[in-house]
């Protein structure tokens, strides 16, 4: 009764491949008037699908352009060739069929070789991209070479594509002559390949290519802005940060230049425009000041003129949209372009994708053409902290509840907001048509004229039925807990995550640790989301429906804790999606509890939060503490296990501790310290020193890194890990820092408290047990930050800075090879891997491995992992005479 999205009658059904079937016959009966057999070869599906398109035709009384079912057996002939009509140098594909008078083409990126039908279509039809272009431009021309200096833009990312009219007008009033790279092209993807130094997005690493372009229009100065956080309105709740690549790929493109007069071109201030104007002042005064020796009340003029010039063009877009959409012709379709406007307004990212739907008769609108202020998408999505993924789902709501308005959502592969977000517009859109489009720089347009000619066709039956506006009851995590009554689950994520749990049960709330996820948990939850999500939503997604689908398991006892996160990265996230897809199974009556990290998770405990905190963090020190003594052990232990035994005992013996309030728990790691030292030690050479470093959930995670402790173990390796410690003092300096530019006196003196009390609290349980463990390499975090300096600036919010400045202080303290652990396609991940290599050429070539883990077996690890021993190896040998250069 349905041959894919098209109900085409009750006569008409499509069963099994088999094409002698009775009831394939029977259906090309029904349709054609005759029964046919179909060739071997030929595709039954696209068949049927083909003879329905052309029946369909015919009873329109439009000349039918199917060509029979014999062109699948006729000859035909492939060749190719470039065509060199304009930059992009596209590599078209010709078949030559026998009989048929007109070759076949694809692979274009623009028009020249379509088909005839498509010529000539939409003449009338405007193109709004081109005219918010003109708006962006306003009055620019690149003016000619004078004594002036030169500042270049790249013509990419947002810093193009929706902020250009405010550094145009910013350095054109301070006296630079502003230029613009070229057009993306396919030159310019070519240069961009040859150069970075890590997979990204296609629109990052484009930017290689655009800066490579300014460098040879001789630019005296490249802006790439290390651009933290966007301006935001009053009603949103979060701390407005741009994605991790969008931030950070100055730091990338930097990397990926290894002439040193290339990197002094590059100018990255660090900029946050989601405090306001006082805070922007300071960080442009200060980097103009310091670079340019351009004053202050100079910087602030022509920051004036700036805000003035970009407002005038955000106004102008919003008027425009305002007609566009209150004129929208009823003979015509049109599709609004979600994405982000470096995908939408960029020509070769789109691969021409809004002439292509000008040609097919229907009107491309941009994203913020529509009355995107309208919408609040803060009470279903509080914490959307991407200012584009805001954008992209109040665009939805619109083009939802708008029945003249379709969307094509335009991304990109390896886009780690859109493997969140895509689930999102999906939720919203309801049963409203629309297309989902990612692009790399492989792709070509060879099978995008016929997925648009397609997802038209659906809206031509989704446009015949009568559809009421969407509206849904939303269910979305809650960010008070109201646990009586049930059970509280962490995920496993390491074992410091028992103190979690222990220090919640303190406190009155029933908490139990999950087991830490397997493959059985990673294939369950990849039967629910797209393969595109970081490795901890895996685990996470599958670790709880199988608590879930348990025997005997009550929906209404069980609740699940996934906090709460400001970004940038995609964990603050997790909860939203874990909602939906608990809806979409049927599982609406567990709860999932959302306190936030902002404030350490206080909402879990009401009036208890202080309590919670300070015991959370002693449990945290302590299983940091039985993890140091662990490490450092178990390599040279005579008794094979023996040291894991010790572990385990002492672990439960702190997690009894923490859940009875800590009282006791300075005494019971002096035990442990001593019940470990007892553990009879081989005799002999140190050997070579491993640091494992990464994201938080996956380095002290055995099943997580791909149990790469006990490989390099096996391998002949001592190893040490990042503690978790780490993250609470890092979120206690975030505190203190984002209360300053607050001008928050509450937050400053809560913040300086808190770094207090931690200090305090970890040198009491630590100072039994100093003399047995090598201090030596404990990273305080003010060493993080001095040593992550010359790699990444110390404002990105995340894991990098701490991995990074970790890396560089280690290498120096002794270590003698690095191995960081990160998600496939993890964003943050990425930028310590583009990163690894200048950490390496600063510190004596130092061993680095990146292991990027994803759940499946990786052959090629353990051939890896030895190389990199005997690397390590040699670099252990030279230990003494780096200590003495360094020194």
């Amino acid at each position: 009764k349905v041959v894919g999205d098209k109900r085409i009658g009750d006569r008409i059904f499509f069963q099994g491949g088999v094409t002698n079937n009775r009831s394939v016959v029977a259906a090309f009966e029904a349709i054609t008037g005759k029964a046919m057999i179909i060739p071997p070869h030929f595709d039954v599906t696209g068949a049927i699908g083909a003879a329905i398109l052309a029946r369909n035709t015919m009873q329109e009384g439009q000349e039918t352009r199917f060509r029979g079912f014999h062109v699948s057996s006729a000859g035909y002939k492939v060749d190719n060739f470039t065509c060199r009509e304009c930059t992009n140098e596209c590599e078209i594909q010709r078949v030559r069929v026998e009989g048929q008078k007109k070759a076949l083409y694809y692979g274009g990126r623009c028009e020249k070789y379509e088909k005839e039908e498509r010529k000539g279509q939409g003449k009338d039809i405007p193109n709004y991209f081109e005219e918010r272009l003109s708006f962006l431009m306003d009055d620019y021309r690149e003016e000619a070479v004078d004594d002036r200096p030169t500042i270049g833009i790249p013509r990419s990312l947002m810093l193009f594509y929706q902020e250009f009219p405010f550094w145009n007008a910013f350095f054109s009033e301070l006296g630079f002559r502003v230029i613009v790279s070229a057009p993306s092209d396919q030159k310019l993807v070519k240069h961009s390949i040859e150069v970075m130094v890590s997979e990204t997005c296609l629109p990052v690493e484009l930017a290689h290519g655009h800066v490579l372009d300014l460098i040879h229009k001789k630019a005296d100065y490249i802006f790439v802005p290390f651009i933290v956080n966007a301006k935001a309105g009053k009603d949103n709740p979060t701390n407005n940060p741009n994605c991790p690549w969008i931030q950070t790929y100055p730091f990338m493109v930097r990397a990926a230049f290894k002439d040193e007069a290339i990197r002094e071109k590059l100018l990255i201030p660090s900029l946050h425009f989601r405090f306001g104007n006082r805070v922007i002042g300071e960080e442009l005064g200060r980097f103009m000041s310091e670079r340019f020796r351009i004053s202050r009340s100079r910087t602030l003029k022509a920051l004036k003129k700036a805000r003035a010039r970009q407002e005038a063009f955000e106004a102008r877009v919003r008027e425009r949209g305002r007609d566009v959409l209150s004129s929208l012709p009823e003979d015509k379709r049109a599709v609004v372009l979600l994405g982000r406007p470096y995908n939408t307004s960029d020509p070769y990212l789109n691969l021409r994708l809004v002439e292509k739907l000008i040609s097919k008769n229907t009107i491309p609108i941009p994203l913020d053409y529509l009355p995107l202020e309208e919408e609040n998408i803060f009470e279903d999505y509080h914490m959307m902290y991407w200012p584009n993924g805001q954008r992209i789902l109040a665009g939805t709501r619109i083009i939802a509840k708008t029945r003249q308005l379709c969307a094509v959502y335009t991304g990109n592969f390896r886009c780690g907001p859109d493997s969140f977000i895509a689930h999102f517009v999906r939720e919203e859109m309801g049963n409203k048509p629309w297309l989902h489009l990612e692009v790399d720089e492989h792709s070509a347009d060879a099978g995008l004229i016929t997925r648009v000619e397609a997802f038209l066709d659906s809206l031509e039956g989704y446009n015949r039925v009568t559809m009421e506006p969407l509206t849904k009851e939303r269910s979305v995590p809650k960010s008070v807990s109201k646990l009586e009554g049930r059970r509280l689950y962490f995920p496993y994520a390491r074992d410091t995550v028992h103190a979690l749990a222990a220090a919640a049960r303190h406190c009155g709330v029933d908490s139990e640790v999950l087991p830490m996820a397997g493959p059985e948990d990673v294939r369950l939850a990849r039967k629910y989301t797209n393969g595109q999500e970081c490795f901890p939503l895996i685990c996470t997604t599958g670790s709880f429906i199988k608590k879930i689908l348990e025997p005997g398991a009550d929906q209404s006892k069980i609740a699940f804790f996934m906090p709460d996160h400001n970004g940038p990265c995609r964990f603050g996230e997790y909860n939203k999606l874990h909602r939906i897809l608990f809806d979409r199974l049927g599982f609406s009556k567990v709860e999932i509890i959302t306190p936030s990290n902002d404030n350490s998770y206080a909402e879990l405990v009401p009036g208890k939060a202080g309590k919670f905190r300070l015991n959370a963090w002693k449990g945290i020190v302590a299983i940091d503490i039985l993890k140091k003594l662990l490490q450092e052990r178990k390599p040279y232990e005579m008794i094979h296990g023996m040291t894991r035994q010790v572990y385990d005992f002492w672990l439960n013996e702190v997690i009894l501790s923490v859940a009875a309030g800590s009282k006791k728990l300075a005494e019971t790691i002096e035990a442990a310290g001593q019940a470990f030292s007892q553990i009879p030690l081989k005799n002999g050479k140190r050997k070579p020193l491993i640091a494992i470093l990464g994201e938080t959930f996956m380095r002290d995670n055995p099943y997580c890194s791909g149990f790469i402790v006990d490989k390099l173990e096996a391998l002949g390796a001592e190893t040490i890990m990042g503690p978790f410690s780490e993250w609470p003092v890092y979120s206690t300096y975030r505190y203190k820092r984002d209360s300053l530019w607050k001008r928050d006196p509450g937050g400053l003196i809560g913040a300086a408290l808190q770094k207090a009390g931690q200090r305090y609290t970890s040198a009491a349980l630590w100072k039994n047990v100093l003399h047995l463990v090598d201090a030596g390499t404990e990273v305080e975090l003010e060493e993080m930050f001095k040593h992550s300096e010359p790699y990444i600036h110390k404002d990105y919010d995340g894991d990098p800075v701490i991995a990074i400045g970790s890396a560089s202080k280690l290498a120096e303290a002794g270590v003698d090879g690095i191995v960081y652990i990160l998600p496939f396609t993890c964003m943050p991940g990425t930028l310590v891997a583009s990163l690894s290599t200048d950490i390496r050429n600063d510190h004596f070539g130092i061993p680095w491995e990146n292991v990027a883990f994803d759940g499946q077996e990786d052959a090629s690890l353990d051939i890896r992992l030895q190389a990199f021993m005997h690397q390590a190896g040699e670099y252990a040998k030279n230990r003494e005479q780096r200590a003495r250069q360094l020194k």
